[in-house]
């Protein structure tokens, strides 16, 4: 038994029948049901339940969505449950019940999306949770959902997909440049922070900055760590570019970054001699 479902725009429709609806049922779904009240009522909620429980332990719901992505997933368990009694074949069952998760997971991934990076990435979670400061157009926001939404499926199926690519290629299209750095520099700015004072703490032990401004040196340090990060983040996969723009900051590299990296070099050195030596004492 072939059942289309009818996909709507995301949000609360009001229906014709005695409940709030999300996506319209099929007269069939509606019949069931009404017929089957009784029995389903009751074990629907509780499915309802302890999916959205396990929803909450795997991504952060904001209150405000909550209310209605539960709503979303009582409907969800409702509509599944009709094909117990619509389909005869375990196989037409299964189907069904498979294309009704799919479209509800959906929207509720539509609505967590900005704040949740372990669905589709940092990126474009930063993207959409600051769409209104950054000034993207409704089209770009919708393709940006778009693609989270397919970056979701895709690492549902398979946790080790690399999408950092098809993303950044994708993100380079819908915005801006200038959109884009904004962005980038959002999701960038601790780790670039803290490996900036990591190097001024390691130059200021190594006894090197003592007549340094503090304040200065870390500032330095911490952008040029932020343009290192966002130059390997705008052109992930694409070697050639990436390399020409990480060399060109390079020449602008902040003096305590150089010293800095004088040090590690110091240090590997004189770890690969001490490495040669033992194996000459182990020869022994």
């Amino acid at each position: 038994m072939k059942r289309k479902l009818l996909v709507t725009a995301i949000g609360f429709l009001i229906g014709s029948s005695t409940q709030a609806t999300i996506f319209e049922w099929s007269q069939d779904e509606t019949r069931i049901y009404e017929e089957k009240f009784n029995a389903m009522e009751f074990q629907c909620k509780i499915a309802a339940q302890d999916a959205f429980l396990e929803l909450q332990q795997t991504y952060f719901l904001p209150k405000k969505d909550s209310k209605v992505i539960y709503e979303m997933i009582l409907e969800r368990e409702k509509r599944k449950a009709t094909y117990d009694y619509i389909c005869k074949i375990p196989k037409e069952r299964f189907a069904n019940k498979k294309r009704i998760n799919e479209l509800y997971q959906d929207s509720i991934d539509a609505r967590i999306l900005p704040n949740n990076e372990n669905l589709a990435g940092k990126n474009i979670s930063a993207v959409l949770r600051f769409a209104d400061k950054i000034g993207i157009t409704t089209d770009s926001y919708n393709q940006i959902v778009n693609l989270g939404l397919s970056t979701a499926k895709n690492l549902r199926k398979n946790p080790r997909y690399n999408y950092e690519v098809e993303v950044m290629d994708s993100l380079r299209t819908f915005l801006t440049k200038e959109q884009l750095v904004k962005i980038l520099r959002i999701t960038n700015i601790q780790p670039a922070v803290d490996k900036g004072i990591a190097v001024w703490n390691e130059v200021k032990a190594a006894g090197l900055v003592e007549n340094s401004d503090s304040i200065s040196c870390c500032n330095g340090a911490i952008e040029y760590f932020l343009q290192e990060r966002i130059i390997n983040d705008m052109f992930v996969g694409h070697d050639k570019v990436l390399k020409k723009n990480l060399s060109d900051l390079r020449k602008q590299q902040p003096l305590i970054v150089r010293i800095n990296d004088s040090i590690k070099k110091k240090e590997e050195l004189l770890r690969k001699k001490e490495e040669e030596n033992n194996e000459i004492t182990m020869a022994w």
